[in-house]
């Protein structure tokens, strides 16, 4: 990193970041053996270390007892305590215990001196932020950076902590160019997320028997953790247990359209990944989703199930339509979501919150 007169970092201009500067990162987060979004996300900035020329690992989701969080909370201590003296901590929270669990690493990262960034992960994080706003508040500016996924949830966060330094960063997803057009799949449509009627579940069963009279031949494969909602038995229509990754990168070669008809979101990787693989998407614009939709994808309103079975049905009758839309897609992704795009951003942030850290040091 370049030194001003004084020996401090000079200043860099805006997403200008010093690729001379040797940065480690230490993410702290759900276990990425599990399967789950924000899982997924930290999995591929810790295996691609996206940003950093070096990432470290630490999982601190705890799921049952409260011997197993108290657990959760004394593994994060450890690994916050041994963090190298110019490592980075980033910390991915959503809402609820994670503002405790999560937000107790960014707290004592933040005592010990280390460069912090938070990210904003989670569907329901401006509910939780408008019901705990001082628990949100009290986290947050401990941060030397924040960023989010979503519009909604960068106008919380700048309403509860103006002095934040909060910067919209989309979830990367390495580029998939191992597979074939859309449009020369079969008709398959996939549905990849938990099964419940946040996700909009209840409405693709409502939308399916009127897609599969017009296209008998279709299948739809919805995959993921099963909730409360009952799945009706129909015609054409799959349930599937959760998958790895790899898997699901193989069922995404094999769908024609992936679906998304949620009530609430922050930025679904299902649809992300959609992109990479240069799969066409119905979803609901909710959360981060218009985002990734940029225009070339396919939204209707909450709880339409009669024109989210009208477009999905185009997709399956017009191969040249699935395949260019894929397409245009897959350009959007590798513009803007790729990891090497997303690293970019990512390593300016890091690079200005390594240099925050060490002139603020410098002043004590």
């Amino acid at each position: 990193m370049p030194l001003d007169d004084q020996g401090a970092p000079a200043a860099l201009e805006p997403g200008e970041a010093d690729e001379a500067l040797f940065i480690e990162v230490h993410h702290f987060g759900p276990d990425i053996r599990r399967v789950g979004g924000i899982e997924r996300v930290v999995e591929i900035l810790v295996n691609h270390d996206v940003g950093a020329d070096l990432t470290v690992f630490h999982p601190t989701r705890a799921r049952g007892s409260a011997k197993d969080f108290l657990l959760s909370i004394l593994g994060v201590t450890v690994g916050t305590l041994r963090l190298p003296s110019d490592a980075i901590a980033h910390v991915h929270l959503s809402q609820g215990g994670s503002f405790i669990r999560e937000g107790w690493a960014l707290m004592l990262a933040n005592m010990r001196g280390h460069a912090s960034v938070a990210t904003i992960h989670g569907s329901r994080f401006v509910a939780f932020a408008q019901e705990r706003p001082w628990l949100v508040r009290f986290v947050l500016r401990r941060a030397s950076a924040v960023t989010c996924l979503s519009d909604e949830a960068l106008t919380t966060i700048q309403q509860l902590v103006p002095e934040a330094r909060v910067t919209l960063v989309p979830n990367p997803v390495p580029t998939d160019g191992d597979c074939q057009p859309a449009g020369d799949t079969d008709e398959i449509v996939l549905f990849a997320g938990e099964i419940s009627e946040r996700k909009g579940v209840d409405v693709l069963c409502q939308a399916w028997p009127m897609i599969s009279a017009r296209r008998p031949a279709a299948i739809c494969m919805l995959v993921g953790p099963r909730t409360e909602l009952a799945v009706p038995p129909l015609d054409g229509m799959k349930v599937v247990p959760p998958v790895s990754a790899g898997e699901m990168g193989a069922l995404l070669h094999k769908a024609r359209v992936v679906v998304l008809p949620s009530r609430n979101e922050g930025m679904p990787m299902i649809l992300t990944e959609a992109l990479s693989a240069g799969r066409p998407f119905v979803s609901t614009p909710v959360g981060g989703i218009p985002q990734l939709a940029n225009g070339t994808q396919l939204l209707v309103a909450v709880g339409d199930a009669p024109a989210l079975a009208q477009e999905v049905t185009q997709l399956l009758e017009d191969p040249d339509l699935a395949t260019r839309m894929g397409e245009s897609g897959r350009a959007f992704h590798a513009a803007t979501r790729s990891t090497e795009v997303v690293g970019r951003t990512l390593r300016a942030i890091y690079t200005s919150a390594l240099q925050e850290r060490h002139v603020l040091g410098r002043k004590r």
